[in-house]
């Protein structure tokens, strides 16, 4: 048995439109610290630590910053990796929100996420999430800590507003678009300035829409790297023309950002059948 446990559990469907998925990360008392991965999804996570203080920082090659989770906190959109270290006896609950869901149910602009973890009675204080985590703690079953978040959620969720309701039926144009300008495309679709979409991106979802275009053009590469044998120059030649890359050192740099590995790396790992896979988001469906 391994000593790191996952527990996925689907929201229920009353918040699914807000709320994705739950997953109870639990490591066996007394077990060394588990280190993994935490791959960029540029969706919100609410971490709510309910055993020894946790650690996670940027993979970049620097001296990064590590950073001391414990209690409740909100992370920005997850634009790049994540390691995460897990000390014997850990226990912490991942609440994912939809593309829509941070905002329907904190009514706060994304783009105020500045920081790679937030704590939310910062955000809205009148809520109290302190009050919350100490409930959460006195509960083990996931079925009880999902029903506990449930009935604290459910009072604040609010429909879409106008804009916002444009925004998520403009997105499914980006998923679709192959074009090295979407933010045009999409503007010119919907009759909408790209200013204001690019306004709308900011305050409803925390990246632009270079940003969000750049990731989904890398995750359908790698989904094709993850269906093929990448051994000589020419295929890799090819993959790059058929995404739109200008060049090798393109290449390097988004696998680099998002991965913090070489593409060389990541093809052997996938031929080796090691996983290497993004959480499924609402932008790609």
């Amino acid at each position: 048995m391994s000593v790191l446990q996952e527990q996925f559990i689907v929201a229920p469907r009353s918040l699914q439109q807000v709320l994705q998925y739950f997953v109870l990360l639990t490591v066996q008392e007394g077990a060394a610290p588990v280190v993994r991965t935490l791959l960029p999804t540029f969706q919100i996570v609410m971490l709510i630590n309910l055993g020894p203080t946790a650690e996670m920082w940027h993979d970049d090659g620097t001296l990064a910053q590590v950073h001391q989770i414990h209690g409740i906190v909100v992370t920005a959109p997850l634009k790049r990796a994540f390691q995460y270290r897990l000390p014997g006896g850990s226990r912490i609950l991942t609440v994912n929100f939809t593309l829509e869901g941070f905002f329907r149910l904190f009514q706060v602009p994304v783009e105020r996420l500045t920081d790679d973890f937030t704590d939310p009675d910062d955000l809205v204080p009148h809520r109290p999430f302190a009050q919350l985590w100490q409930q959460l703690r006195l509960l083990q079953a996931p079925t009880d800590l999902v029903k506990a978040i449930v009935d604290f959620s459910l009072p604040y969720l609010r429909a879409l507003e106008g804009p916002h309701a444009e925004l998520m039926a403009q997105l499914p144009l980006l998923a679709k678009s192959q074009h090295l300008n979407p933010l045009k495309v999409m503007a010119a679709t919907t009759k909408v300035s790209e200013r204001t979409l690019q306004l709308r991106f900011q305050k409803y979802l925390g990246f632009s829409v270079k940003e969000v275009f750049r990731f989904m053009r890398f995750r359908r590469l790698l989904g094709k790297l993850e269906q093929r044998e990448v051994s000589k120059k020419e295929d890799w030649l090819a993959l790059l023309e058929q995404h739109g890359y200008y060049d090798q050192s393109h290449l390097i740099h988004d696998f680099t950002h998002f991965l913090q590995q070489s593409p060389t790396k990541v093809s052997m790992q996938l031929l080796q059948g090691d996983v290497i896979c993004f959480t499924r988001t609402e932008l790609v469906e």
